[in-house]
């Protein structure tokens, strides 16, 4: 049997003949909403006992509300990739992602009087695959309001960064971000019952995010259902023509039901939209490597690297592509920017990991 990758997106549609039974946007999640981004009592009332000046300039009152996020004396959360917790599990456990970190933040930051929101990032900022599935992991953070611009606050970063327009999303898109993340982690495990129940809520939230029906189908194939995730990858392409984890789950789709017409129809429009994404060249320069094709993988890195040139991984990855290929010096000079570019990231990271001393970032 032929083995192939489903590709997932891991964060952060109305159309002509909607399928009966989808999920839609539906006014009664408003209390669920609520419930999500609401502060456990004992949480509430750390913050109102934390020692920070509310009277300070409000750039002043962000980072003093990070140091509690953050420090010892605060909160002490930790990073922890997976899995992905709600906003009052994560406070229990002190363990947060990018998507709870920014919640809470979101949640705190309004209880001290500030104007939060979330803010979404379209920008993929690392792929991996586990159990057959190719994840892109995006990217979420918070963004305040105030009198003389906007402030993004990032758990990577360790100081506010000031940011003029920011590009925010509404609380049922955070919280039906939260719930795709929890649909592709039950995905991951194979609980395909639990990953169809999280991704319906995610839609029913927010109808209109093409990565949320892409997943839809992902999780709809790897349930038997072929016709259903067509119509789901369909959707998500509705909204974003250029999807690449609609366009490539559709070739895979096709290509398995032998419709190969179509198959090479999405096939062209998945390598149009790949030629734009440094992270589809990483991938299948990955998958080149893995079969001994290091002289095929190393234009692709290149390309990379030229579309997201401070990219730590790309200059790892093409410096084993140099030293396999014999290049010595090319793979020295390659392996060091890496190591320059790890530096650099490092020296800006400011949340410890959960099961180490040092820091990591989302």
């Amino acid at each position: 049997m032929r083995r192939f990758l489903l590709i997932c997106v891991l964060l952060v549609c109305p159309f002509a003949g909607q399928a009966q039974g989808l999920p839609v946007d539906s006014r009664s999640g408003d209390v669920e909403v609520k419930e999500a981004m609401a502060l456990p009592a004992p949480l509430r009332q750390a913050l109102m006992v934390s020692a920070y000046d509310r009277s300070a300039p409000q750039r002043e009152q962000i980072q003093k509300l990070i140091d509690f996020m953050l420090g010892e004396e605060g909160l002490a959360l930790r990073y922890q990739e997976q899995p992905t917790y709600g906003l009052a599990e994560s406070y229990a456990r002190r363990r947060v992602n990018c998507l709870s970190f920014t919640l809470m933040f979101v949640a705190l930051a309004r209880a001290s009087g500030m104007r939060a929101r979330v803010q979404a990032s379209d920008v993929v900022l690392e792929a991996w695959t586990a159990s057959d599935l190719v994840f892109r992991s995006a990217h979420v953070n918070a963004v305040v309001e105030g009198d003389f611009g906007s402030y993004v606050v990032d758990v990577g970063w360790r100081n506010v960064v000031a940011e003029r327009s920011p590009r925010v999303i509404n609380d049922r898109q955070a919280v039906a971000l939260l719930h795709n993340n929890l649909a592709m982690e039950h995905l991951a495990h194979g609980d395909i019952s639990g990953a169809h129940s999280e991704i319906d809520s995610a839609l029913a939230l927010d109808s209109r995010n093409a990565i949320l029906w892409s997943n839809a189908g992902i999780v709809e194939q790897r349930g038997g259902r072929q016709d259903l995730a067509e119509r789901m990858y369909l959707c998500a392409l509705s909204l974003s023509s250029r999807n690449i984890t609609a366009l490539g789950n559709l070739v895979l789709l096709y290509e398995a039901n032998g419709s190969q017409e179509k198959a090479l129809q999405y096939k062209a429009r998945l390598q149009r939209a790949q030629e734009r994404d440094p992270f589809s060249q990483f991938i299948r320069a990955q998958a080149l490597m893995k079969n001994g094709k290091e002289e095929d993988a190393i234009p692709l890195l290149r390309t990379a690297i030229r579309m997201l040139p401070e990219e730590p991984s790309f200059y790892r990855t093409l410096a084993d592509a140099y030293h396999r290929q014999g290049q010595q010096e090319a793979a020295d000079s390659t392996f060091d920017r890496a190591l320059v570019l790890e530096a650099k990231m490092q020296s800006r990271r400011g949340i410890r990991n959960a099961d180490a001393g040092h820091t990591l970032s989302p």
